[in-house]
């Protein structure tokens, strides 16, 4: 007899949200000045400046984001988002 395992891989999505102000890119960027910080809050809005290098810089200067929990979307075969393999060990 042989036990064989069948593993379900499965992707998912959790999404977190925090709300950038002005106040958090000050933090972010403290030798800005008013002006610099609102055209860079209206470059994010617009996609102009990338999310991504923002919270590197929050990161790199220190600066805590505080992600509020959005929700999660598991990736099922209602959506074809997921693989099957098939093992005979035990990987618990």
């Amino acid at each position: 007899m042989v036990k064989i395992f069948k593993s379900e891989w499965h992707q998912v999505e959790k999404r977190n949200s925090f709300e950038l102000d002005l106040d958090i890119l000050e933090e972010i960027y403290p030798d800005a000045t008013n002006k610099e910080l609102k055209a860079k809050l209206k470059g994010i809005e617009d996609g102009v400046i990338e999310v991504s290098d923002v919270i590197d810089d929050a990161h790199n200067e220190g600066v805590d984001i505080d992600w509020d929990h959005e929700y999660d979307d598991w990736w099922t075969d209602r959506k074809g988002g997921y693989e099957i393999t098939y093992d005979t060990t035990d990987k618990s």
